[in-house]
């Protein structure tokens, strides 16, 4: 390798950028880490990457495994060692600080935190069909091509789409939200919703890869919501967790969140920072293997108008109230395709949706009153040649 420092730093920057910089004023670490890194880089990671490169895909792959590999697994043992030394660092430099209460405080801040990748697993289900009708040809899932190369191709994109291609919003307001059919949340209304389908690019036949991006969300707007925005807004995925007092002080006062909700146009459902996939021109969130691709959440708003805790004990992403559990976000993926070559089946289908209680429901759409309520929509179709760039969840 030419250059392994510049390598090293584009590791770091990579899979530990966020962490750093959430440790604060901590001189020196992430040169000492790019250090440690670059000097591994010849004698360690380089022999035992190709190693496991070649023990885990095949020759003519250009794919990478899904694996823990080693270029992750040295950009972690260095920071591990770098942040041993950093108060000893501290005090060379002439800071003096209270030793436990500082190891603590950085390991906190450092440490690689599995509890959204935990809680995606628990949250998962089977994939569900509850969706707004008009969006009832997406039921019909990715790949929009036959396995057998002879038989006729499916249209794209999907004929459906044009129908909803346009729209920001459903026409019937409200009333176009999707609620639960059967099972322990039946009646329950899905006020958010993001799924994509893709299928990957073949080599042969070739084939281009495709993408379809269904997003629904509850918003509060006098008039019909900005063409080119989303129907979500951003939030901490901590609202799951933290009770909104410790996180947002301001809106934590129901009356203070209701009169908000009453005035203020917003959208009411958010995509969190716990997932692989960020929405926005921003870095994905690094904290480990395993995130889900999407994690939404109610906007702090509504948390504090309705009054919701986070559910105790062991659960996914829920919160309650005094009649018990009250909202609740379901993740799934799965519907396995081959991508013609020598890889191993690839889930296809990526999504999460947002339920909250109908007595809530009828609640919430009061305090913001019936005119107001919008569903917002965006679709999207994407086709990128077999060398484009159409990124994975971990990339």
């Amino acid at each position: 390798m030419k250059d392994p420092r510049r390598y090293a730093a584009h590791l770091v920057d990579h899979y530990l950028g966020a962490r750093i910089d959430a440790a604060g004023p901590a001189p020196g670490l992430r040169e000492a880490v790019i250090d440690l890194v670059a000097a591994a880089i010849p004698g360690h990671l380089e022999p035992l990457m190709r190693t496991q490169l070649d023990l885990l895909t095949h020759p003519s792959s250009n794919r990478f495994p899904d694996a823990y590999l080693a270029d992750r697994a040295t950009a972690e043992d260095a920071l591990q060692k770098a942040a041993a030394g950093l108060r000893t660092a501290l005090a060379q430099a002439g800071h003096l600080v209270n030793a436990q209460a500082f190891e603590r405080g950085t390991a906190a801040r450092l440490r690689d935190d599995s509890r959204p990748a935990l809680r995606g697993e628990l949250a998962r289900i089977p994939r569900p069909l509850t969706r707004p009708g008009a969006l009832g040809w997406s039921l019909d899932p990715a790949p929009w091509f036959s396995d057998n190369s002879h038989q006729e191709q499916r249209p794209w994109p999907p004929p459906g789409l044009a129908s909803v291609a346009d729209l920001r919003s459903l026409p019937e307001g409200a009333g176009a939200l999707a609620r639960v059919d059967d099972g322990p949340h039946a009646g329950w209304v899905q006020i958010g919703l993001i799924e994509r389908q893709r299928t990957p690019a073949r080599r042969y036949p070739d084939q281009p890869a495709r993408q379809v991006l269904i997003i629904v969300g509850l918003e509060v707007a006098d008039d019909d919501p900005p063409s080119g925005t989303l129907p979500l807004s951003q939030a901490p995925w901590q609202l799951w967790t933290r009770p909104l007092q410790r996180l947002a002080p301001a809106l934590a006062r129901a009356g203070a969140a209701a009169e908000h909700l009453g005035t203020t146009d917003q959208a009411l459902v958010a995509v969190t920072d716990a997932g692989a996939t960020p929405m926005v021109d921003a870095p994905p969130r690094r904290s480990g293997p395993g995130l889900p691709p999407y994690v939404l959440a109610p906007a702090a708003s509504v948390v504090a108008a309705l009054g919701l805790q986070p559910t105790g004990g062991i659960c996914g992403f829920s919160l309650s109230d005094p009649a018990g559990e009250a909202l609740i976000c379901r993740q799934w993926r799965g519907h396995l395709v081959h991508d013609g070559s020598f890889e191993p089946l690839l889930p296809v289908i990526a999504g999460a949706d947002l339920l909250i209680r109908p007595d809530l429901f009828t609640r919430l759409h009061a305090l913001i009153g019936p005119s107001r309520c919008q569903a917002g929509i965006d679709v999207s179709h994407r086709t990128a040649a077999q060398d484009d760039d159409m990124p994975d969840d971990e990339d």
